[in-house]
């Protein structure tokens, strides 16, 4: 039977993560050494791939074999990364290793429920468990964080103008955020 899923890890996993992925790619049975992950045996040919939208698992192997294969993949994976692997169309969420980092001035949209940069980037006040804001730092930010993405959008573009108009700027973001009842911690 044809298989063909994606599972929630993103392309941007630093090395070490993959090196981790490969690991439990070869514990995995019917393992066949390749230029790419892939799995043989009778009636079974199943590959992997890096993919925009997760890991790409697709191939052959009857459905008997794939359930518990599939399900110990996850459950190694799961171990391994520390987070739970599964389908992102069922609800399990990415983990984002580096931290999206983008500038006030970019944002194009702003409600109780999202923040949408001029890339069209939108991230759910949902994902994230905590805020907090820094005007005192070098590059003053407001950064929002869970344990699986962060967002830290800077003021960069302030050190053009007066540190009042920054100030002003900065301030204004807050109260904005707090009509939206979000949140966030002073670290100034």
């Amino acid at each position: 039977m044809m298989h063909n899923i994606c599972l929630n890890i993103h392309y941007s996993a630093p090395e070490e993560i993959w090196e981790k992925i490969g690991d439990v790619y070869s514990s995995m049975p019917y393992w066949y050494k390749d230029q790419y992950p892939h799995w043989v045996g009778d009636n079974i040919d199943i590959s992997a791939s890096v993919e925009s939208g997760g890991i790409q698992i697709r191939g052959e192997m009857p459905s008997d074999l794939w359930d518990s294969w599939y399900d110990t993949l996850k459950k190694r994976l799961s171990d391994v990364l520390g987070y739970e692997i599964g389908e992102p169309e069922y609800g399990y969420e990415f983990k984002y290793w580096e931290p999206f980092e983008k500038q006030y001035s970019d944002i194009k949209l702003i409600d109780s429920k999202k923040i949408v940069f001029n890339d069209y980037a939108t991230f759910f006040w949902e994902q994230f468990e905590f805020g907090e804001r820094d005007i005192t730092a070098s590059s003053p930010y407001f950064v929002f964080k869970s344990s699986y993405i962060e967002l830290r959008i800077y003021f960069d573009e302030a050190k053009m103008i007066p540190q009042k108009k920054r100030i002003h700027l900065f301030q204004s973001f807050q109260r904005e955020l707090k009509e939206y009842g979000i949140s966030t911690l002073d670290l100034s």
